[in-house]
């Protein structure tokens, strides 16, 4: 009788602590129960025509509720931060292109069939984090340049073991949605914004290169230099990056004229057996006859 005074006393002393500087009139109504919790040996408490609960347990519950909630949230943020990155930020100019993988991709010369399997052959390389190189993909446009970079992405996006976030922007569109956001400083488009998004990548690729500083014919040999503050923005972003896939319509001359040095530098990082060339042996498959 005396162990349960004693339980009795440091019950109260529980419940009258928990119920400190807490307004609730139910825990001020709580009184204490004969039943001893089997787990804890504390006494339990109730409220008049209600069981009796161990506090102890309830805490406990209400902890390991708490626990699932943030574990919910860590991953979901975690998932947001990479594998949803590629279907939630990335910026296209050609709708129809977001549906492109390697499945449906159609080879229609042994030039592009050849590509496929270079283009397959770097997207398993990249599945590891610790692969730094760029790829370029580059010739006449039509031919599927576009298309086997985001399959490379979209491979390292759903097979990598550890979870990536994996980034394909359309360059042109990236500066119009910039500059879109000029006198708008809150906008999710803004240039901090924007540069930070394709820094933090840890695959990016950067689509029709070129195409935002002149949208002259692939045949001009008048290339027009990129603007100082493209060529700023664009230097921001590849600076610190080791694994970015480039598609251009460019050949390496052209974006030599384009761009500064110091950025063609930092695009051919490793590119050294990962350029994926089209040329006029492989058709235009956007090429409509009437």
């Amino acid at each position: 009788m005396v162990r349960h005074q004693g339980r009795h006393k440091r019950m109260s002393e529980t419940t009258s602590k928990s119920a400190q500087g807490i307004s609730f009139p139910e825990l001020q109504r709580l009184k204490t129960s004969d039943q001893v919790c089997p787990r804890h040996g504390v006494n339990m408490v109730y409220m008049q025509g209600h069981q009796p609960f161990c506090m102890v347990c309830t805490k406990e519950k209400i902890e390991q509720q708490n626990h699932k909630i943030i574990d919910h949230a860590n991953d979901y943020w975690h998932k947001r931060r990479t594998s949803d990155v590629l279907a939630m930020d990335s910026i296209f100019d050609d709708p129809t292109l977001m549906d492109a993988n390697f499945d449906n991709f159609r080879p229609n010369s042994s030039e592009s069939a050849n590509n496929l399997k270079l283009a397959r052959k770097i997207a398993g390389e990249y599945l590891n984090p610790k692969t730094t190189y760029n790829t370029i993909l580059t010739g006449l446009p039509g031919r599927g340049k576009s298309h086997l970079a985001l399959s490379i992405a979209k491979a390292v996006n759903d097979h990598a073991d550890k979870s990536m976030a994996c980034l394909f922007v359309s360059v042109n569109e990236l500066f119009r949605l910039i500059k879109s956001s000029f006198g708008h400083p809150d906008s999710r488009y803004n240039e901090q914004n924007m540069v930070q998004l394709l820094s933090d990548a840890d695959l990016l690729v950067l689509d029709d290169l070129g195409s935002e500083a002149t949208f002259q014919s692939h045949q001009s040999k008048n290339r027009k230099e990129a603007s100082d503050y493209v060529q700023n923005v664009l230097f921001g972003i590849v600076n610190n990056r080791q694994r970015t896939i480039i598609t251009t319509n460019l050949g390496s001359a052209d974006l030599a004229s384009v761009y500064n040095p110091k950025i063609i530098s930092r695009l051919y990082r490793g590119i050294n057996g990962h350029v994926i060339s089209f040329t006029a042996a492989t058709p235009d498959k956007r090429e409509v006859s009437f």
